[in-house]
């Protein structure tokens, strides 16, 4: 049944439409297989990786759907939808900057270097050559996207203790199960309007698992230095930066 009309003061309004979640802050996780870190040698170590995967300016949060079938006359009049399988995307798109050392487009085009077999450069410049494919297991590996708000290294105020307290801070982690790059998108380049370079890539997963996961943000005292407070106990989150009147949110 319908719920009762309640009256709202401006605090809980606030507390309740002011805590949205934002749409850019994430993290992309760029997890490259051995086999192919090896192929590609000693140019690409975690740091780089790491350095890569902030890179990461654009991405998409997967979806999916239910396949039916339809039930007709279980019911005078009606016809059912049944559920019988659930369908994942199939591709993961991804924009990235491209680095002053072109190490983004290094790592993209030697990943599908190693999928189809080109290892050595000179020999494919021929018109004439065979080439031998990876087998998938060699070049498939799990990538991660997780996606958090800016208040993740906050705690918030207790005014009846007058201190920060411990605070809980939901992420959402996504796991794309054996991702591997399907196809990398043409780069153009003009003498119009400089502007900064990105390159657009697909991965290719079989399915993903979302799960959504507290981490406790404590007061101890070793993070005094590296935790924020929230003071401002009206504020959504994610507006702890603004100011209302004199009191500022955060400190």
């Amino acid at each position: 049944m319908a719920r009762a009309l309640e009256k709202l003061s401006v605090s809980k309004i606030k507390s309740r439409l002011l805590n949205v979640a934002q749409s850019s802050l994430y993290k992309l996780t760029l997890v490259v297989p051995e086999d192919v870190q090896d192929f590609l040698g000693n140019r690409f170590n975690q740091y780089n990786l790491d350095d890569i995967s902030l890179l990461c300016c654009e991405a998409n949060l997967p979806g999916s759907s239910l396949t039916t079938h339809e039930v007709n006359n279980d019911y005078h009049g009606v016809t059912e939808k049944m559920a019988y399988r659930r369908l994942y995307d199939e591709t993961l798109s991804l924009a990235f900057y491209v680095d002053r050392d072109y190490r983004v487009i290094e790592l993209l085009e030697g990943w599908m270097d190693y999928i189809s077999g080109i290892d050595n450069k000179k020999q494919y410049s021929n018109p004439y050559i065979s080439y031998r494919m990876a087998y998938p297991k060699t070049y498939k590996n799990n990538i991660y996207l997780t996606k958090f708000e800016r208040d993740q290294f906050k705690r918030d105020f207790s005014s009846t203790r007058g201190s920060s307290s411990t605070t809980m801070r939901s992420v959402l982690d996504y796991t794309f199960v054996n991702a591997w790059p399907l196809s990398l998108t043409a780069i153009p380049v003009s003498y119009e309007g400089s502007d900064a370079l990105k390159c657009n890539v697909s991965f290719n997963f079989i399915r993903y698992v979302m799960e959504k996961k507290e981490t406790l943000v404590s007061s101890g005292v070793g993070d005094q230095g590296d935790v924020l407070l929230n003071r401002d106990p009206t504020l959504g989150m994610n507006d702890q930066f603004r100011t209302i009147g004199t009191r500022s949110a955060t400190t």
